[in-house]
């Protein structure tokens, strides 16, 4: 169940993201999915690792269904804006 918590969570960031691109005019699937794909799979293991280690992070971070959605939703966020901010073709202090 936790498992599922973390797929939905990054659905709904992927779907957050969609959202907002298809409105910009240039958008492009191959280039929506290039740039997302390797980030949500990342989180997607992350996640998983997580749950699966819940036993012992029981008195660190206990993690629940919420907490587990929100791992998916929030790790999402934290590793797109990485590998944004690595990018060579978005202009970041990092990426130049």
């Amino acid at each position: 169940m936790f498992y599922v918590a973390v797929l939905l969570g990054a659905l709904i960031y992927i779907l957050i993201q969609l959202n907002s691109r298809l409105a910009k005019p240039d958008f492009e699937w191959g280039i929506f999915l290039k740039t997302n794909v390797v980030p949500t799979v990342i989180n997607i293991l992350v996640g998983f690792a997580l749950v699966l280690g819940r036993d012992e992070l029981i008195n660190i971070f206990p993690i629940t269904f919420l907490t587990a959605l929100l791992l998916g939703l929030g790790g999402q966020n934290v590793i797109k804006k990485l590998a944004d901010s690595l990018d060579k073709k978005i202009p970041t202090k990092l990426g130049l």
